[in-house]
């Protein structure tokens, strides 16, 4: 392997390890290799999807190469591909927080510190060359895809669109000097059995006249979307690491199966005739895939999308959620959010064993007690984590 794979190299080997820069075809694949071999003992390892990793790697389709730019890095030993990370710069992100921030992600690595060096390094490097301040992720690529490094709740598979690690992979970063910038978390609700506070506020909700739900028009897909996207960007504008959420990220998140994204699987909140929240989830495509060895081919596309069209699916994630700042500090933000993950409940009860409300700021204290009051502790922690460059 290490014969054919075109880099170019970055340095001097550290520890026996060599990182390099993936610049062709070759070294993507040996990007997507290492997840294999990190996770090669994990029962609950789900591989990503190959096809659809290799499309938002590659910058004449991935979506984030519209917004920012970045570096793929793969650390090798003796051959064979043992970590990786990607350092990248968020043209967004840093028009909105104006902190300076560069971001890494992707990160999997062995349980070497060697390796984890050499990587860290590499990505710091680009990292300065761009005249960035700070080092900050993971992000695959940005805080609306796939972020956080996983702390907590190793014993279960992740839901879908979320990361997984190794309980080695904080320490490997926290010895080369990061510390944590937040804590996202993630419930697991089971709709049939939410508490008797949830009960309570959903029911006294429900008496507000002022309140309606409604499912997106599918026949007006396009407009919904950009509806969708609109309460979103202004409901999450003054969260921690916010960056504009696009519609070209909403369709790269469903990938290939936003046409089986049937109406049920989301609602808007009305207040008083006009849509101020919106909540969608999805099937946990997890439960299907985690078998696929992140193939497709030959049969299993049909496998799942049998599964998509039929819905055969046990459980679920909420993935997105917000209502408009206007009322976010009134008196009825508690009740708009109760209703919205009450429709969850009505519709994932009918056959999903649980719902993960996944991911929640370890600041967001309301959104906390609604979930605690839901499903208890969290389930699954992530960490966002930085360092000075």
């Amino acid at each position: 392997m290490s014969t054919t794979l075109r880099f170019v190299g970055i340095g001097s080997p550290v520890g026996g390890v060599v990182v390099e820069k993936v610049v062709d075809g070759r070294g993507l694949d040996a990007f997507l290799r290492v997840p294999y071999l990190v996770h090669a003992d994990d029962p609950t390892w789900v591989p990503p999807l190959l096809a659809m990793e290799k499309s938002r790697l590659t910058p004449k389709k991935g979506p984030f190469f519209r917004m920012g730019e970045a570096q793929l890095f793969v650390a090798m030993r003796n051959g064979l591909p043992i970590g990786r990370v990607t350092a990248h710069i968020n043209r967004n992100h840093l028009a909105t927080q104006k902190d300076g921030a560069g971001h890494f992600g992707f990160f999997d690595c062995v349980d070497d510190q060697g390796a984890a060096h050499a990587l860290v390094e590499a990505a710091a490097a680009w990292l300065r060359e761009r005249g960035v301040a700070r080092m900050v992720g993971p992000f695959n690529f940005s805080i609306n895809e796939e972020c956080g490094l996983q702390i907590e709740g190793f014993d279960t598979p992740p839901a879908v669109f979320m990361t997984q690690s190794r309980p080695w992979m904080a320490a490997l970063l926290e010895n080369e000097g990061f510390s944590r910038e937040m804590d996202l978390l993630a419930y697991r609700v089971d709709p049939n059995n939410i508490g008797p506070r949830m009960r309570r506020l959903t029911q006294r909700a429900r008496l507000t006249s002022r309140i309606a739900v409604r499912s997106p028009d599918m026949s007006r897909r396009n407009e919904e979307l950009s509806l969708l996207v609109d309460i979103f960007n202004d409901s999450w504008s003054r969260n921690w690491g916010f960056s504009p959420l696009s519609e070209a990220e909403v369709e790269s998140l469903l990938g290939g199966f936003s046409r089986f994204i049937r109406g049920h699987f989301a609602r808007f909140v009305m207040l008083d005739g006009e849509p101020v929240g919106f909540m969608g989830f999805l099937p946990n495509y997890n439960e299907a895939i985690q078998t696929f060895g992140g193939k497709l081919l030959p049969f299993n596309w049909a496998r799942l999308l049998y599964r998509l069209v039929a819905d055969r699916f046990s459980s679920g994630r909420v993935v997105i959620l917000g209502i408009r700042k206007a009322v976010q500090d009134t008196p009825l933000a508690g009740a708009i959010t109760a209703v919205l993950l009450d429709e969850t409940r009505l519709e994932a009860g009918k056959k999903y064993k649980w719902v993960e409300m996944g991911w929640v700021l370890e600041t967001n204290t309301p959104m906390i007690k609604i979930c605690e009051w839901s499903a208890g502790p969290p389930a699954k922690r992530y960490r966002i984590y930085g360092r000075a460059l």
